[in-house]
């Protein structure tokens, strides 16, 4: 599908939509003119506006652009009018016809030298190679065009054929090179241009695709925002489908609903049926991920509907040419027949005094003919219409066919999936029962033989109050363990909902540090709180809560007695940064960078030889990311460790108001 969705984009680069204001000017202009040389051009551009909307009004004016360039001798706008008419055939598949035009605007283009024509004629005929998976081919044309428009200085046409031959690197899988020269095409590019849409759209897709769906949705949005402002709706179809498929990838479907839903949407409203197709598939892949398969089965329909469509438009397509050579076939032989009619009839008026044998002999032999045109008229009538049957025949069977094939597919990828899940879950447990088994059953082991000890009296009562600190630190370590991993398991289990909403940081960090205050206490610690009253960030209360817990608590476990935890806020733009600083025993660097990999983070022991999951930070890193923020770290052996995060701000009355101001100056 994205091989599809960006060679429609490379198409696009021209204008995709017919303006009808445009095209109403054009047309009033065309009908005033007396100038034959403008009338050519308006006719070109006229045929140019018709490529994505109509078919036969853009071949139309094609066609009589061309007519009129030969009687002007023309030859730029007679290759401009050959170039348009191959487009035209190109956007709605006919991709012989296509390149046969291309190559006559090609001809003419080199035998004047018009430079800049011969690289859009490369471009041109390298996407209709492309789309046969003519790949190598393409690309020698993409390089060409790319020489011409060095050549010429064309900032542009370089960056348009970088970004196209990325899109042939991307049909090739090789991403490397794909995505290097999409971001040299964007490099030469006005990221506020129009033309920068394609490359940015194309990038997403790429990056997609590599699995760095992070950078993907980044490109994505640009170009969303950037479709919108200058209003190209195709465009923004383009990016919302890859923001969907982009959050698809990073398995987070709710957040892909949204985007998909206004896909398909937009798609509808321009009335682009191939683009409602590849919608309406996107939408019952996301069902069916996150096992809705009523909306799935819903969606799947709407797509069967418009491939069927699409199918029947290309029919349509067909038929409508076919039937315009049999018009044109037919004009020719009744011209033949009343040329020889003519002729006839001067041999006749030249002849009148001949013999009445000879006149009759010539009426019977002008009856004779005209029965033999009208059984071979007859004839062929009744070819067409066997012909259109067979075709017919054959497209049903072909529908067939692939509604077979795309019900083998599906029941396939439900199988991969429920797979992917149960192995999942499996290792869930895993997990689970290795964290009760090694990690919980110590510290309550311990507190057990405590407790023993206090009931049996053991412990003198001058002894008792550390005893009891001690109990109470052993008791809030199982308690959190136990909450971490309850959490942990729900989260990979099914996941958390966000609630963001305005959240004071210095209220929560006050909070925790009462909360730890036992076990610093024990350690003999020493806080330092710099959170500013102004630092309210906007995320979810609870989530922001157990990260802070978590950190101030992992830094009183790695502290010595005696040692100093320091908690900062600094606020840049509309982000808040919060820092966990201790004096502790730091982290060797390969442990450091284990961190926040990706990979299961082992538990290590405390300064006093504190206990824990492993799961604190795991939790912290996808609570934050959960939230649209960032967590990363310092440390140096024997040097103590710093934890950073940073989450979005809530927005000031006058952030607030710039908003309101900025959307309201956009609506007008």
């Amino acid at each position: 599908m994205k091989h599809i969705i960006l060679l429609v984009l490379l198409l696009a680069f021209y204008p995709a939509l017919a303006n009808n204001d445009k095209i109403s000017e054009l047309k009033t202009k065309l009908e005033t003119t007396h100038d034959a040389e403008e009338k050519v051009f308006l006719l070109c551009e006229l045929s140019k506006l018709y490529w994505n909307s109509s078919f036969s009004s853009s071949l139309k004016y094609g066609n009589q652009a061309q007519v009129l360039a030969r009687e002007l001798n023309n030859q730029k706008a007679l290759a401009l009018a050959y170039n348009n008419i191959g487009v035209a055939y190109d956007i709605y598949g006919n991709y012989s016809e296509a390149v046969s035009y291309y190559y006559k605007s090609l001809r003419i283009r080199e035998a004047i030298g018009d430079t800049a024509g011969l690289s859009a004629s490369y471009n041109n005929i390298a996407i209709a190679f492309a789309s046969q998976n003519e790949l190598e081919k393409s690309i020698e044309l993409y390089n060409k065009s790319l020489e011409i428009s060095r050549a010429t200085h064309d900032t542009i046409g370089i960056a348009l054929s970088l970004s196209n031959i990325g899109s042939i690197y991307q049909q090739k899988k090789d991403y490397g090179q794909a995505i290097s020269y999409v971001l040299r095409a964007l490099q030469l590019l006005d990221p506020n241009s129009s033309v920068s849409l394609i490359s940015m759209n194309s990038a997403g897709f790429i990056y997609s695709e590599m699995g760095e769906w992070e950078k993907s949705l980044s490109y994505h949005h640009r170009a969303l925002n950037l479709a919108r402002k200058v209003g190209s709706k195709m465009d923004e179809v383009h990016a919302l489908c890859g923001l969907a498929e982009a959050y698809m990838a990073a398995k987070q479907p709710e957040m892909a609903l949204p985007y998909a839903h206004r896909n398909v949407e937009l798609a509808q409203e321009i009335n682009s049926k191939n683009e409602v197709k590849i919608a309406a598939e996107l939408l019952n892949k996301l069902y069916t991920q996150i096992g809705d398969f009523k909306n799935a089965h819903k969606y799947l329909t709407l797509q069967k509907e418009y491939a069927d469509s699409v199918q029947a438009a290309a029919v349509k397509m067909q038929l409508t040419e076919l039937a315009f050579k049999h018009e044109n076939e037919k004009a020719m032989q009744e011209n033949l027949l009343l040329k020889a009619q003519t002729n006839l009839q001067q041999q006749m008026i030249e002849r009148r005094n001949a013999a009445q044998v000879f006149t009759g002999a010539m009426l019977l032999l002008v009856g004779v003919l005209a029965v033999v045109f009208f059984l071979g008229r007859r004839r062929m009538h009744r070819l067409n219409d066997l012909l259109t049957q067979k075709n017919i025949d054959i497209l049903e069977h072909s529908e067939a066919l692939a509604a077979q094939k795309e019900q083998l597919a599906l029941q396939a990828n439900l199988l991969l999936e429920q797979k992917e899940e149960l192995e999942k879950l499996n290792s869930v447990k895993d997990k689970l029962f290795s964290v009760i088994a090694h990690d919980l059953k110590g510290p309550l082991t311990s507190l057990q033989g405590l407790l023993q000890l206090i009931s049996k009296g053991a412990v003198p009562q001058d002894k008792l109050g550390p005893f009891m600190a001690s109990l109470e630190a052993s008791q809030q370590n199982s308690l959190w363990l136990l909450d971490n991993l309850l959490l942990w398991s729900r989260v990979q289990m099914r996941g958390l909902a966000v609630k963001p909403e305005k959240t004071e940081l210095a209220l929560l960090v006050e909070q925790n540090l009462r909360l730890l205050e036992p076990q610093a206490k024990f350690k003999q610690l020493h806080f330092t709180c710099q959170i500013a009253d102004a630092h309210t960030l906007y995320a979810d209360k609870e989530m922001v809560n157990l990260v802070l817990r978590n950190l101030i608590g992992n830094a009183i476990k790695f502290s010595k007695k005696g040692g100093e935890i320091q908690i900062t806020s600094e606020r840049h733009g509309g982000c808040v940064t919060i820092s966990v600083k201790d004096t502790g025993i730091g982290m060797a660097p390969e442990k450091l960078a284990s961190l926040f990999s990706g990979g299961s983070n082992s538990s290590s022991k405390g300064t006093a030889d504190e206990r824990g999951s492993g799961l604190g930070l795991q939790l912290c890193q996808y609570f934050i990311e959960r939230n649209s923020g960032s967590i990363w770290a310092e440390s140096e052996t024997g040097q103590g460790s710093t934890f950073f995060f940073r989450l979005p701000a809530m927005p000031s009355q006058e952030d607030a108001n710039e908003v309101m101001e900025a959307e309201a100056v956009e609506l007008v």
